[in-house]
């Protein structure tokens, strides 16, 4: 049985870290004395912009985790803050309203720019609404099935709290397995009165408000994949599209690289893996590993009618991954790779 309690000796005890966001404050907090075993006096949000828990979980008889929930107040005067809160963070709880699920998109992004390949839990609550309606009205556009169709987002209905974790838990033993997750995202609907009983607490969803960033925003100004599309296949450059706005760079120096057309995220595949002849490793033809490869601070140019710094980011991306070898590329990209490149299976 699934359940919050206290620890008793077990096989498996894992400690994680989860973070809580999203616009309905009140709800976050109830919802955080009604899971924890423990919990620190809930002004320290008011005061520090977060406020931390412990939340004893029981997943399998001998697999019990123990979890941290960080709840990070996401309101306006507090957004420049809630990013700093994310380090170390193996998972997020995100609370969205029926009535704002185009969140869901502004959320995903901002993660994505930081921590991606983190574990996403989105829980629309559900007021007045139902799953099929929001399905049939959102989840059926265009922006929404192209991100499906890149990250393979599951869908839920929920029926209590408890779901959650147990979901969180089920991902963090298959990353652990396997080091690496195939599905990291996934979409819960649940009732209010599921998660609050009779008690209900009635509270309208704060907007999103984007933290500063030094990063690429695709939320802010969106990338014209269409044109960049267009450039791309008039260079002399050899790739193939593992997706409609993704696409696959060979490099003969360090293996391949995967771009996202819309956000600029990198993957690489070491080129150890590429070559590993051992059939039985968990990470062949698999393993892919984030790059970060930041904007910078200089505004660039562009004579090119359309392209803006945005779009001159990924195209100088695609360029450098392509041609690029131990002397020309920068330091702290090299320093990803090397560390990357190397065999768990000789290392250990």
């Amino acid at each position: 049985m699934h359940s919050f309690e206290t620890l008793d000796p077990i096989h498996t005890y894992i400690k994680k870290k989860v973070c809580i966001l999203g616009g309905y404050e009140n709800y976050k907090d109830e919802f955080q004395k009604r899971i924890s075993s423990d919990c620190l006096p809930i002004e320290n949000k008011q005061n520090l912009g977060v406020n931390i828990s412990k939340i004893d979980f029981s997943y399998k008889f001998d697999q019990k985790f123990e979890y941290l929930l960080w709840n990070i107040d996401c309101s306006q005067n507090r957004a420049f803050l809630r990013s700093t809160f994310y380090s170390g963070a193996d998972a997020l709880i995100i609370f969205v309203s029926e009535e704002k699920v185009t969140q869901i998109k502004q959320y995903f992004d901002e993660i994505q720019t930081r921590i991606p390949e983190i574990i996403l839990v989105f829980c629309v609550i559900l007021e007045n609404s139902s799953k099929k309606h929001i399905v049939n009205t959102y989840f059926n556009t265009e922006e929404f099935n192209s991100l499906k169709l890149v990250h393979s987002i599951k869908t839920y209905k929920i029926s209590n709290q408890s779901e959650i974790f147990q979901q969180i838990s089920s991902m963090v033993l298959k990353k652990i397995e396997t080091k690496e997750l195939e599905n990291h995202i996934i979409i819960n609907f649940i009732h209010l009165d599921s998660l609050f009983g009779d008690s209900i607490i009635k509270e309208e969803c704060n907007d999103y408000y984007e933290p500063e960033t030094h990063a690429l925003k695709p939320n802010q100004k969106l990338i014209n994949t269409n044109l960049l599309k267009n450039y791309i296949q008039n260079l002399d450059l050899e790739f193939e599209y593992e997706y409609i706005n993704r696409i696959k760079i060979t490099n003969k120096n360090f293996g391949s690289f995967s771009l996202d057309l819309e956000n600029g995220n990198v993957f690489y595949h070491p080129e150890i893996c590429e070559k590993c002849k051992d059939k039985e490793c968990l990470k062949i033809e698999k393993k892919s590993h984030f790059i970060c490869i930041e904007e910078g601070n200089s505004s660039g140019w562009t004579n090119i009618k359309g392209f803006n710094q945005n779009e001159l980011l990924i195209l100088a991306k695609i360029i450098a991954l392509k041609e690029g070898n131990w002397k020309n590329l920068p330091k702290s990209v090299l320093k990803q790779i090397k560390n990357m490149n190397q065999c768990d299976k000789k290392r250990n």
